[in-house]
Formats: structure tokens, sequence, C-alpha cells
């Protein structure tokens, strides 16, 4: 092994050292490809082994430097705000942009002979690092950048040119002219990126100011849909996970971790968070020889859990977190878990209700018309959870295999049959069709109509492809 590789894999484990959990939940474990499906994570050591034998020109650790910069007012760049400039730079010039086939928008400001620029790359489901980066042309002499990010940057050899993976699906570059380099990293470092407090039906409501660094969308993890934060000093990391079904029909079921490698809970003890029972413990690898963090867990009602698994932060960060988790507030009509029901169903009257519970997935459906069984209806079913959307729970929800179709604008599968069922002592042939779709990770949308082949009673507004329409029209 040479020199340069030893050092950088100590430098490298020091900057990890803390961090062997979170990042396996956040850069690796909970990264998906554009499927999300069952595949789990290697650990954080792992990843740091990829980067050292990746093919970088030179390696190189950026370390901290210091500028007195003055907040200026924040702008915002396609959602990436600046909050930090120098003073004198004024207002910023926006536009777009296309680098090496992905497109940008940006602003530039400038004063002089100085200039800033913040460039925002939205390049859809792309999951990648730094090295998908100079495959696509960026940077082919720079080196490596680990400041922040969840797949590691690079800088060019003059510090005037800086890009990285800030999240899935989101790329962030600052550049600046030679005059203007020593604000390169200062401006990076102050970029912030909001984010959306809703994972599944619940609101993480507070996190401590220092954990900036958070995921993109929700993402499988573990047995939930989850999101990790990390400090921006990198020292402390925490992963939400929301688990469903029977994964957390109770809170002996829920203390049952599907860990990403060889974990385990231990020194377990009873607490509460509110008025909910709940579990605290240490995760640490098989036998106890290497800490891995805390874990806290509870229910929130009989199908739907809590996990949070914190590295680095204090006792009192983790509980005011736990603390701060709630119900997010519904959908101000009519709705079906979370999902609002269109205006055309809202008329009909309700004729039942149902919910089930799957391996790791949760069911609610309403009918309108008739209960199933009984005559026509309309069904709306939501399907919540970290394997909605896989082989398993397609297995589960359609009875006969489905087929790609588009409706209301919408692609996604759908499944058709007859039913005879007797409708005042008479039999009578119903023709049923399914249509399910996934608005977004965990969260999948199924609308079934059941005609009645012999009746004119169908209604031009209950029509499936109007139906599914509208209730796209109304997802966020």
């Amino acid at each position: 092994m040479s020199d340069l590789e030893s050092r950088l894999r100590h430098a490298m484990t020091e900057a990890t050292a803390e961090l062997r959990i979170a990042p396996d939940l956040a850069d690796r474990v909970v990264r998906r490809t554009c499927r999300r499906k069952t595949a789990r994570a290697k650990t954080a050591a792992a990843a740091a082994v990829a980067v050292v034998l990746a093919a970088v020109p030179a390696y190189h650790l950026i370390q901290e430097r210091r500028h007195v910069v003055s907040v200026t007012v924040a702008e915002n760049v396609d959602g990436v705000e600046v909050r930090d400039l120098p003073d004198g730079f004024g207002r910023a010039e926006t536009f777009e942009v296309t680098d090496h086939g992905l497109r940008g928008k940006a602003a530039r400001w400038s004063r002089g002979d100085r200039t800033i620029q913040v460039t925002v790359y939205r390049p859809g489901k792309l999951a990648g690092d730094y090295l998908e980066l100079q495959q696509r042309g960026f940077l082919r002499d720079g080196t490596l950048w680990l400041r922040r990010g969840s797949g590691g940057g690079l800088i060019s050899p003059r510090h005037d040119n800086l890009i990285w993976f800030e999240q899935d699906d989101l790329v962030v570059r600052v550049t600046t002219s030679t005059s203007a380099k020593k604000y390169l990293e200062p401006v990076a470092m102050s970029l912030h990126v909001p984010w959306d407090p809703v994972l599944d039906t619940m609101r993480v409501s507070y996190m401590p100011e220092r954990f900036r660094l958070v995921s993109s969308e929700p993402q499988g993890i573990l047995d939930g849909l989850g999101r990790w934060w990390r400090s921006t000093d990198r020292t402390a990391s925490m992963a939400v996970e929301v688990v469903r079904g029977d994964r957390a029909k109770n809170l002996s079921k829920l203390r049952w971790v599907s860990w990403p490698t060889a974990e385990e809970l231990i020194d377990v003890r009873t607490t509460a968070v509110g008025r909910s029972r709940a579990l605290e413990g240490r995760v640490a690898s098989k036998g106890g020889r290497i800490d891995k963090g805390r874990m806290l867990m509870w229910l929130v009602q009989p199908g739907l859990g809590v996990r949070i698994w914190a590295m680095g932060a204090t006792d009192d960060e983790v509980r005011r977190v736990a603390e701060g988790i709630e119900p997010a507030p519904p959908p101000a009509g009519p709705s079906v878990d979370g999902v609002e029901v269109p205006p055309a169903l809202q008329s009909v009257p309700e004729a039942a209700r149902d919910s089930a519970l799957g391996w790791n997935w949760t069911t609610a459906t309403t009918y309108w018309g008739h209960p199933p069984g009984k005559g026509w209806y309309v069904a709306v079913s939501v399907h919540r959870g970290g394997l909605v959307g896989t082989d398993l729970w397609r297995k589960d929800t359609f009875h006969t295999t489905p087929r790609t179709s588009t409706f209301g604008g919408v692609r996604g599968l759908m499944t058709a049959s007859t039913e005879t069922v007797r409708v005042g002592g008479r039999p009578r042939l119903m023709r049923i069709r399914s249509f399910a779709w996934e608005p977004r990770t965990g969260l999948a949308v199924v609308v079934t109509t059941a005609e009645d082949t012999m009746s004119s009673t169908a209604h031009p507004d209950l029509d499936l492809d109007r139906l599914v329409g509208s209730i796209r029209a109304r997802q966020p």
C-alpha cells in the first residue's frame, strides 16, 4: 500500500469514525435506484475503501478555512438557499444552464472583477457520487472534497470551482473568479437545503440546528421509511424511521430490527415518549465490541411505529426530536389515510371502510355506493410502508397479474376481472377494474370501480380515468 493511500485511509477513518451508523443509513444503506426495492446497504467502512480505490487524479482532503463573510439578503436558487455572501455583491443575475448533459438554474453575483456563481442541478432519479460527476465531464483534474453532501465532491486545482452531490437527485456547484476564490468554500458551506418535515403521515417538527445535512425524499431503510440528518461537522447523525404493518403491531415486534449488518440492540430499558410506552437501548456490533449509537422506539398506534437511531447526539437532542414527532395535519377535506377524496365521490354515499396490516405496510380503504359484493361501488385504497411497490406487495395487492397502463395521465398497473353478485335476489355481473400507482416513495393509491353491466346507473364523473386524474391533481 502506498504512503499516500495509507494517509488517505487514516484521514477518512478519523473523519467517519463517529459516523459508522449514520453513513450506513445515509450515504449507502438508504440509497436506492429509481425503483427503491429491497436492496440493503453496505457499511461506511466499505464506502471509505471504495473511495480510496476510486481513480481520482490527486487526493486532497480540504481542511476548513475561515474567512470573514457577512450575512446579506438570502437568495434562493431552485430551492437552495444562499445565506451568506460577501458584502457589496448586490443582487444576483439568474439564468438557466446546461452543463455536461445536466440542466440547471444559476445565480451570479458580481462586483468589479470578482464573481460568485451558484448553480443547482436537479437531474431527476440520479443517485451518485463524485465519480459520476467526473464521468460526465465535470472537473476531470479535480481533487476529492468531503466537507458536505452525500457522495463527496470535486474541487478544481485553482480552488475556484467546486461541485458535489448534496443529496440524491440534487447536484450543487459553486464557482468564482480567481480574485474571489477565497469565498468559494465559505459560500459552499453556507448553502442550506430546506427539508420537508413530513415523513409518511408523521411530521418531524424539531431538529437541532447543527443537523443541517439531510437526505432527500424519504427512502426505505431497515423496516420502513426513513430520513437521516447529519451535523455540519459530521460528528453526529440521526435517522428517523416510520415502521408500518405487522412489524409495528406491538412494541415487542417493533424491537426486532432488520439491521443493515451485524448489529444488535442491548441494554434495553422501558421509557416513554409523551404518553406512549417506549423502548431505548444501545446499538452495538454482535458481541458488543463496537458502539454504534443508541435507538429509541415507540408505537403511535398498532401498525404504526417510530424509531430513532442516533450517533453522537446528546440524550437531550434525541429526546427533543422524539417529543417533536407528531401526526401530520390531515387534508382539509374528506380523505383516506391522508389522501384527499375527489369531489365526485363526496356526493356519493359512503358504504364501508376497511383496514389491514401487511408485512411492512398498512392499507386503508373506503367504499362508496355499496359494500363489496352487494352492488356497484367505487373504492379508494391507500397503501403506506417501506415495502410498498415491491414484488411482495404486488403479490399481496393484486389477485391477478397486473399490466402496465395509463389512467388520468398517470402510468401504473391495472387489473380487470368480472364477478357475479346477487342484487335484489338476482345475479348480476360486475366488471371490476383496479388501477394502482405510486405518487411517491412508500405510498401507493389504488382506485377500484365495480360497474353493474346490466344497470344504467353509471355516472360519468365516477369513470376510472377521471377519478385517477382528480386524485393525482390533489397530490402535493
